[in-house]
């Protein structure tokens, strides 16, 4: 039985063929296992639900199915499932979303590039570029820099995905993912801490 750290399933009844893959020789035990219901997604579902299944727990679901079957896992010890209701937007929705995201990295590349060459002088670049659209000198305050400011929070409030105790996607934000692998590198490091006290401990009572 094959693991895979995270499985995409498109259908809100979960089977193990979904999240796991399956290899043996007996081809109908593998068809028998394969249809076997795991979880079920709440129906109307939501945008987007994730389900943790542990492995041990699938070999139990496995064994309960097929006493005497012997199953080896192989892979992760947990399988993430994560439910993508089918999209319904047309594909001129789709394609416009595209296109809006090529321009957004056109000329947010282009500023940056600009900014750099000009010593991160942000100020000089917009009066640059309002010259260069309207054809007169920049005098004060200008549209570039209304739109600037008012980009600037909405896209760091997109990219944290948290504003006031509510979420804009049920993904986690930037800092859950960097607190999950700074918890990671400290339950390592405390592993690797203790296995290495008992080899000391073993190796001064050895003498």
């Amino acid at each position: 039985m094959q693991v895979k750290q995270k499985e995409n399933v498109s259908s809100t009844r979960v089977t193990l063929k979904d999240i796991v893959t399956l290899s043996g020789e007996s081809a109908p035990v593998k068809a028998r296992l394969n249809a076997l219901h795991i979880y079920t997604f709440p129906d109307p579902p939501e945008q987007k639900q994730r389900q943790l299944f542990h492995v041990p727990d699938l070999v139990q679901k496995i064994v309960d199915e097929m006493p005497g079957v012997t199953v080896v896992p192989i892979g992760e010890p947990d399988v993430l499932a994560e439910y993508l209701p089918p999209k319904k937007h047309p594909s001129w929705l789709t394609a416009a979303k595209i296109a809006l995201v090529c321009v957004l990295c056109f000329f947010g590349a282009a500023f940056t590039i600009m900014t750099f060459n000009n010593d991160v002088s942000a100020t000089e670049v917009m009066d640059q570029i309002y010259t260069a659209f309207t054809g007169t000198e920049a005098k004060g305050f200008t549209w570039i820099e209304g739109g600037y400011a008012l980009g600037l929070p909405i896209g760091i409030l997109v990219f944290f995905n948290h504003f006031s105790g509510h979420r804009l996607t049920t993904d986690p934000t930037p800092i859950e993912v960097e607190m999950a692998l700074y918890e990671q590198d400290v339950n390592t490091a405390l592993m690797d801490y203790e296995e290495r006290q008992h080899k000391d401990s073993s190796a001064k009572g050895g003498k």
